[in-house]
């Protein structure tokens, strides 16, 4: 059964109960934040947990928090090192699963909740209200270290979903004799050991930096306190800037990080609703009934029409980027009213989106759908990561290619998009960087290479068709060059 929201007026929706569990669940902190400033709306509580603390027991405790501040509105809640990576995923001994964390605390509480890790709490607070403001646009990492190092990633602001950072740093506390953070004013706090301890942290923001290339790196944790032991002694090349929030960033951040990702989960919710499926569905694949319930759920006035604002939800929650919105509401509003109506709307969405020479899929399930439906048809996909800086770039070229190759089916996939397609790149198909692209036939994979280059993928495609597939258009066939003959003519050019 669906438990009874409280009783009682609810705060405004900007307003939402920050609470931050540290490592080993020694503590929970709450109080109701301002997620516009980051400002506390009124005095907190705090309270304790066993150790080896379950699911049940956080729910309970956020529970008894909510019940003493006599809160009702919704609930960020950050657990430091205690749940899983991805969405979706199994807890392994000593995790707990996030979306089990989620359901529960929403069970016992009534109230609408988003479970989200330390790192990514913090970091999102310290880019919103601390030290990271004046670097929060572009790619942004968030490393917090001490007795643990735990990171997060940002993209303009915006949290990055089943980031794969913390596989790097798993090693942090492998090893004998690893140089610990000093204690200031004891007797470890000696240049040699800060020095020795640096040099710890350093090793692995070299190894982040250059997998992830970020454009800023915020440090946060105990290091981040003692910057100015710390940063002098760090060789990346990346700008880091260190946290300003201390304690309270775990608190800020659950409020403000729980906003964006509630004001998500809403907005999808909406969509599935209105197409009636509960997974993930590609732009490119929605009837126009589909169209129609997801144009009425986002015409709040139901008035037939959209406004500016009401345009860029809905075309934002189907997975359609639009950077210029007023460009767009220009573009569809082909009778120059200020607003759109459906037909305006399913016109542009059927010349622009619908025919998309490249599908983007969102799902594992859809991928599998792919191979089951195209049989021998060869099958051309690239993985990215939504923040991945040459995947963006190679967008267009790739788009270039499916339409000069139309015998052949384009599909396109963002590996850290949601935990199905998580599951998907990591698991099925074993990505270890970004862009890769695999050519599929009769469900079989017959090519893999990883890497934005143009010339390898057409020699790729040039293998792997057959004579009847090659389209006129593109002129005369090139001579097929082997893998190896291809690897060999590289490697003579680069000498």
């Amino acid at each position: 059964a669906v438990p009874q929201t409280p009783d009682g007026p609810k705060p405004p929706s900007h307003e939402i109960l920050g609470v931050y569990i540290t490592a080993n669940a020694a503590d929970i902190r709450a109080a109701p934040v301002d997620s516009r400033t980051g400002g506390f709306v009124k005095a907190g509580a705090s309270t304790k947990l066993q150790a080896n603390a379950t699911a049940d027991d956080v729910a309970t405790a956020v529970k008894s928090l909510c019940e003493s501040l006599e809160w009702r509105g919704r609930v960020g809640v950050s657990l430091s090192g205690m749940i899983t990576r991805v969405e979706g995923e199994i807890a392994k001994a000593g995790a707990m699963s996030r979306d089990e964390v989620e359901r529960k605390v929403h069970a016992a509480t009534g109230l609408d909740v988003a479970v989200m890790s330390g790192a990514e709490a913090c970091g999102f607070a310290e880019l919103k209200f601390g030290g990271g403001v004046d670097v929060a646009s572009g790619l942004v990492m968030f490393c917090m270290v001490g007795g643990r190092f735990s990171t997060s990633l940002y993209d303009d602001g915006v949290i990055v979903k089943n980031f794969a950072g913390e596989k790097v740093v798993d090693s942090w506390s492998d090893g004998e004799r690893l140089a610990p953070i000093p204690e200031v004013g004891t007797a470890s706090d000696t240049e040699e050991a800060w020095a020795a301890y640096a040099a710890r942290v350093d090793k692995y923001i070299l190894e982040l930096e250059a997998k992830y290339t970020p454009n800023a790196i915020v440090l946060g944790g105990k290091a981040g306190q003692a910057a100015d032991k710390i940063l002098p002694r760090l060789t990346c090349k990346t700008s880091v800037v260190p946290g300003t929030l201390g304690f309270v960033a775990g608190v800020k951040g659950a409020a403000a990080l729980g906003v964006q990702l509630l004001d998500v989960k809403a907005t999808l919710l909406q969509v599935r609703n209105a197409i009636g499926k509960q997974s993930g569905v590609s732009p490119q694949s929605l009837t126009d009934e589909q169209l129609q319930k997801v144009f009425n759920k986002f015409d709040t006035s139901g008035d037939g029409l959209l406004e500016i604002n009401e345009l860029a939800a809905a075309t934002k929650a189907l997975g359609v980027k639009a950077l210029d919105v007023q460009g767009l509401m220009n573009e569809l509003d082909s009778d120059n009213n200020g607003v759109v109506s459906f037909e305006e709307w399913r016109s542009w969405w059927k010349k622009n989106v619908n025919v998309d020479t490249v599908t983007h899929i969102v799902s594992q399930e859809e991928w599998h759908e792919v191979m089951e439906t195209e049989g021998d048809r060869l099958i051309c996909l690239e993985v990215g990561f939504t923040f991945c800086r040459p995947c963006k770039a190679f967008t267009k070229k790739f788009n270039q290619i499916a339409e000069e190759f139309p015998t052949v089916r384009f599909i396109t996939v963002y590996g850290n998009e949601n935990g199905s397609t998580t599951v998907l790149a990591r698991d099925e198909l074993g990505v270890k960087s970004t862009p890769s692209f695999y050519l599929f036939r009769d469900s079989q994979k017959v090519h893999f290479h990883s890497g934005a280059k143009e010339e390898r993928l057409r020699n790729a495609l040039n293998r792997h068709l057959r004579d009847d597939e090659w389209p006129a258009s593109a002129g005369e066939r090139p001579p097929k060059l082997t893998e190896e003959e291809e690897a060999a003519l590289q490697s003579a050019t680069t000498a």
